[in-house]
C-alpha cells in the first residue's frame, strides 16, 4: 500500500477496518435468538432484545468522550485503541458460555466506538472540498457489510459455526490495530494534547466540544433532534416490518422474503451512498436531509397503500435509497464549520443522538404494537420521518454554525498558553 498517497491509504485502510467490522457485527443480527440458545445458560426470549440494545447503550455512555478523545490524543492512535477493543469484545462474544460473557462483550462494543473513531478520522482526513464524497464511500463500506453480514452469518450458523465467524473478524480488528501504526498517517490538527495540558483548561475543552456545543449552538441542538427522530425511525420500521409483512406474503417463506427485501434496502444505501456524498460537497446539507427525510416519510408511508410484492420491494429500495443519506449529511453538518482539529467532538456528539434514536425506535414499536396494528405503526414511523425533515428547516445556515462555537474557546486557550 506505500505506492499509494498518505490520503487513499488512509481512506483505503479507514473503508477495509468499516466494511470487515460491520459485517461481523451484522452476521448476528438477525439470528441473535437463535445464536444466543446455543449458549444456554442463563438464556430467556427477552435476552436477545437486551443483547442487541446493549451496544447502543454502552455507546451513548461513552461516545462524546471518544470523540474527544480523538481530538486530544490523535486520531490514528483512537483508531488503533478501538480497533483493539473492539477485537477483545468479538473474542468475548464468540467465546463466552454464558449470558453474562456475552452481555460484557456486547457492552464492550458499544463502548469501543470504533464507528465514532472511523468516522472521524474520515472527516479530519478528508480534503475540505471532498468531506462529504469520503463520508458516502465510507457509509457504502458499512452498507457492503450489512448487507453481506446477515446472508454469511445465517450460512455459519446453519453449516458451520458463528463463532468461528466472529473470531476471524476479532483476528483481523488485532491485525489491523498493529498495522494501522505503519498505514495511517495522522490528519494535519493543532496539537491539544501539548498546547493544552493543565487540568483546568482540559477541562475547559471538555466543555467546549461538548455541553456547549450542545446547548448554545442552535444549528447542532436541530442537527442533534433531527438525528434522534430519524434514527428512531429507521429501527422502529426494522422491528415492525416483518409484522407487517405476514399475510402479504403469500406462497413464499416470510423470513426470507422479509431478509431479501431487507437486503434490497441496503444494497440502495450501498448504491446511492456516494451520491449523497457528493450533493452534500455541491449543496447545502440542510437541503439534501430534508429531501432525503421526506422520500424515507413518503416511501414508508405508501407501504400502507400497497399489496403487491413487488412495489413493496421498490418503495423499501426507495426508502434505503434516501435512507443513506441522513446519517453521513448530520455528520457532514456536524463537521462543516471546522479546521480539522475538532472532527472527534462534532462526530461523537452527532453519534450519541443517533445511538439514543436506536433505543427509542424498538421502544415506540413495544409500546404501540399493544395498541395499534402494525400497519398502522408505519403511519407513525413515516410521522418521525417528516418530523425530522421539519425540524432541519428551522436551521439557520446564514451565519457560520456547527463547531464554530466549539473552536473559539480552544483557539484562545492556545494563544494564552
Amino acid at each position: 500500500m506505500r505506492f499509494l498517497s498518505a490520503y487513499h491509504r488512509n481512506f483505503l485502510f479507514i473503508c477495509s477496518c468499516q466494511c470487515i467490522a460491520t459485517l461481523g457485527l451484522m452476521a448476528m443480527v438477525p439470528i441473535m435468538p437463535l445464536y444466543l440458545e446455543t449458549i444456554g445458560k442463563g438464556y430467556a426470549p427477552y435476552w436477545a432484545s437486551v443483547a442487541l440494545a446493549a451496544p447502543a447503550v454502552s455507546g451513548i455512555i461513552f461516545a462524546k468522550r471518544m470523540g474527544a478523545a480523538c481530538d486530544r490524543y490523535g486520531y490514528r492512535f483512537m483508531v488503533m485503541i478501538t480497533l483493539a477493543v473492539f477485537s477483545v469484545s468479538m473474542c468475548l462474544m464468540a467465546l463466552s458460555d454464558s449470558m453474562a460473557g456475552f452481555l460484557v462483550g456486547r457492552l464492550l462494543l458499544g463502548a469501543a466506538s470504533l464507528n465514532l473513531t472511523l468516522t472521524a478520522f474520515s472527516v479530519a482526513a478528508s480534503l475540505d472540498a471532498q468531506r462529504g464524497q469520503s463520508l458516502g464511500i465510507l457509509q457504502s463500506a458499512a452498507a457492503f457489510g450489512s448487507l453481506t453480514g446477515p446472508a454469511l452469518g445465517g450460512v455459519m450458523m446453519d453449516f458451520w459455526s458463528l463463532p468461528v465467524l466472529l473470531m476471524a473478524t476479532a483476528i483481523f480488528a488485532c491485525m489491523a490495530a498493529i498495522a494501522a501504526h505503519w498505514l495511517l498517517e495522522e490528519p494535519a490538527k493543532l496539537n491539544l494534547t501539548h498546547d493544552v495540558a493543565t487540568s483546568n483548561q482540559t477541562e475547559t475543552i471538555d466543555n467546549a466540544c461538548g455541553s456547549h456545543a450542545q446547548m448554545e449552538n442552535p444549528a447542532m441542538k436541530y442537527w442533534a433532534i433531527s438525528a434522534c427522530l430519524s434514527q428512531a425511525a429507521a429501527f422502529a420500521l426494522v422491528n415492525v416490518f416483518v409484522l407487517f409483512l405476514d399475510g402479504r406474503v403469500q406462497g413464499l417463506p416470510l423470513a426470507t422474503t422479509a431478509g431479501v427485501i431487507h437486503a434490497g434496502a441496503w444494497a440502495a444505501t450501498l448504491l446511492f451512498s456516494p451520491w449523497w456524498g457528493r450533493a452534500n460537497d455541491r449543496y447545502s446539507p440542510k437541503r439534501n436531509f430534508f429531501l432525503a427525510a421526506c422520500g424515507c416519510a413518503i416511501s414508508t408511508g405508501s407501504l400502507t397503500l400497497v399489496d403487491s410484492l413487488w412495489l413493496i420491494i421498490l418503495l423499501r429500495f426507495l426508502q434505503g435509497a434516501c435512507f443513506s443519506a441522513l446519517a453521513q449529511t448530520i455528520f457532514y453538518a456536524s463537521t462543516q464549520e471546522k479546521s480539522a482539529e475538532l472532527s472527534g467532538a462534532a462526530v461523537g456528539l452527532a453519534k450519541q443522538y443517533l445511538l439514543a434514536g436506536q433505543i427509542l425506535g424498538p421502544l415506540l414499536v413495544a409500546a404501540l404494537i399493544i395498541w395499534v396494528p402494525a400497519v398502522d405503526i408505519l403511519y407513525w414511523i413515516a410521522g418521525l420521518f417528516l418530523l425530522s425533515a421539519l425540524v432541519v428547516l428551522c436551521i439557520n445556515e446564514k451565519r457560520g454554525q456547527n463547531l464554530r462555537d466549539i473552536e473559539e474557546p480552544v483557539l484562545a486557550l492556545q494563544e494564552k498558553t
